[in-house]
């Protein structure tokens, strides 16, 4: 995937370690800026500082996102930018309900976040997804588990998304064939298959079809 350089120049210091936090847990490859003849050609400039929006107001080259109110939002479409986006054509959230709740969220074809906990966490990035991204349109596949039924109506009563239950048979790593654990891993930033069991399992879902809860 093609991507252009991503620079934060923030000014705010919790704003700045908001940033950084959720950049590096969405594994976002981005540089700290230090002047504007540093930034390289064609870079995603991402700042809450008036000032350094008019020092590079001369550099057409780049994309600077001004966010003075320091929004996830405008973070999002930086982040958007620098991946050569406008918007995800489709959230995708699969979900392995099973003894520890574990999912993954796609956008398209990238992972945006992934998650082992409770249904708290979920409804923590699911909340984010809905007030900071933008895309065109969201679908929840939860596999048939024991705990599915409790985890469909939490989600079902909080969002407006289209829910399909999806069979979890050959969805664990245990089951899955190499070539399919090597693309996998590569998609999951490496994330080892038998140790993380439960979000290899939720991203075999988000892959799957399954059927529509009405």
């Amino acid at each position: 995937m093609q991507r252009r350089m991503l620079i934060i120049a923030i000014y705010d210091p919790k704003w700045f370690m908001k940033v950084l936090e959720i950049l590096r847990r969405r594994d976002i490859l981005f540089n700290h800026y230090y002047s504007r003849n540093s930034v390289p050609y064609g870079s995603i400039v991402y700042t809450d500082f008036e000032y350094i929006r008019n020092e590079l107001s001369t550099r057409s080259d780049l994309l600077v996102i001004y966010d003075p109110d320091k929004t996830c939002r405008k973070l999002e479409d930086a982040i958007l930018a620098s991946l050569m986006l406008e918007k995800y054509r489709y959230i995708t959230v699969g979900i392995d309900p099973g003894p520890v709740l574990s999912y993954v969220v796609l956008g398209d074809d990238i992972l945006l976040l992934y998650g082992e906990g409770e249904v708290k966490d979920l409804n923590r990035d699911l909340t984010y997804v809905y007030e900071c991204m933008s895309f065109d349109r969201i679908i929840v596949r939860i596999g048939m588990g024991s705990k599915a039924e409790d985890v469909l109506v939490e989600i079902k009563d909080k969002y407006n998304v289209v829910l399909e239950l999806v069979d979890e048979s050959g969805t664990t790593p245990s089951q899955s064939k190499i070539s399919e654990l090597i693309y996998a891993s590569r998609k999951l930033r490496k994330l080892r298959p038998f140790r993380h069991r439960g979000i290899y399992a939720a991203y075999r879902i988000a892959l799957s079809k399954g059927v529509e809860v009405l």
